[in-house]
């Protein structure tokens, strides 16, 4: 046990330990003095803030394949995020397809929009939690406008076949808005190299990106015209009644948070230095070897099949204890830190039969080591 008074297993929720490079950033930002409000001054201050920004944007434009770094609008998260895009390009008139296996990110926005007439429509799961989405033909309609889906499940780690999505968005003219919360900084994920439907793609900068949290943004892609949900300061256009319909301006009202964007920016530089393909290499093999040494304990319960693709995630439940004392044991006696519970995706558990029991999430990030892994599993066998 030595060395590992603490193991933390839940960074699907937010990756905890960061690099290094992350707090100096943010630390120097502030002590230095030297970042005021963007867009907002000719001075130096203002001046630092927004090349800071702008060299945000270039980084994740170039991590996610994207040539034009003002496609990338910064925002607080991503739930934040798919707000904003849902709300901006969809209407009380539209059809939109999702599925049951979505985050309340998606979910309740939609509701909201359902509330005022919209007409929702969810892609069932199979017995293993993947989505069908070879279901989309049959629930294509008339006023169908969008396809809303995860890129991959937050409790089963399972990634959506987005390539399937991408034919089926561009064959029936529809928009795609992807939330990417699990599959930013898991895999290695380009917008590019292929045909793209309009779509908008969410991120959120806490959690494999390794930023701070408070960070994440919106990434667009084709011909998009969204409408402002919020408005405020922008500086610039400031004596127009509405707020700049440009990109990112339109998403970007008020002061933005630069110390933590800097933060961010150099979560995404660590990726970069250890390479997307030695990232996922890595959070496969450690996901490979839990499941697999979990699966010999007769008194777990696991949901979903090892997945070829998937993201670092385990979920399962322990003989017919309740997922929420599974993990108060785990933490209040082991110190490790899951995640129990419904995960914020009720018709996935409702889906999957666990709506009162909830599932306890395991999930990996690169500072996870094999030993922490090990030392886990012996405790679920001690339960």
């Amino acid at each position: 046990m030595k060395g590992l008074e603490m193991i933390y297993l839940d960074n699907a929720a937010t990756t905890v330990k960061k690099p290094k490079s992350v707090a100096k950033a943010v630390y120097n930002s502030i002590s230095s003095e030297k970042f005021g409000n963007p867009s907002r001054g000719s001075h130096d201050y203002s001046l630092n803030s927004l090349e800071g920004l702008f060299e945000t944007r270039e980084i994740i434009a170039e991590f996610f394949g994207v040539e034009d770094p003002l496609k990338v609008v910064l925002v607080s998260n991503v739930t934040t995020g798919l707000n904003l895009a849902i709300k901006s390009l969809l209407n009380e008139r539209d059809h939109i397809i999702t599925s049951d296996a979505e985050h309340n990110s998606v979910l309740r926005p939609l509701y909201q929009l359902e509330d005022l007439g919209a007409d929702i429509s969810y892609l069932p799961l199979d017995d293993k939690g993947n989505i069908l989405v070879e279901n989309l033909e049959k629930n294509l309609k008339k006023n169908t406008k969008a396809v809303v889906i995860t890129q991959a499940s937050n409790i089963s780690g399972i990634i959506t076949n987005l390539d399937y999505i991408y034919d089926f968005c561009i064959k029936n003219s529809l928009l795609l808005i992807v939330d990417g919360a699990q599959g930013a900084g898991t895999i290695n994920f380009k917008l590019s190299g292929r045909k793209l439907p309009n779509m908008v793609y969410a991120f959120t900068g806490h959690k494999s990106l390794y930023g701070p949290q408070g960070t994440g943004g919106l990434i667009f892609i084709g011909d998009l015209k969204p409408k402002a949900v919020f408005s405020g300061g922008s500086g610039i256009k400031s004596f127009e009644r509405e707020q700049p319909n440009m990109l990112p301006d339109i998403f970007e009202y008020g002061t933005q948070n630069i110390h933590s964007n800097l933060g961010l920016l150099e979560g995404v530089k660590y990726l970069n230095g250890i390479g997307m393909d030695r990232v996922e290499k890595k959070l496969k093999s450690l996901t490979d070897y839990f499941y697999s040494e979990v699966k010999k304990n007769e008194n777990v319960v696991l949901y979903n099949e090892l997945h070829e693709n998937s993201v670092p995630i385990v979920a399962l439940n322990v003989k017919d204890y309740s997922s929420a004392k599974v993990a108060d044991v785990l933490w209040n006696k082991y110190k490790i830190a899951t995640r129990a519970g419904s995960h914020c995706a009720p018709r996935y558990h409702e889906s999957m039969g666990t709506k009162e029991r909830g599932m306890v999430r395991f999930s990996f990030s690169t500072f996870n080591r094999f030993e922490e892994l090990d030392y886990a599993l012996e405790v679920l066998k001690k339960i």
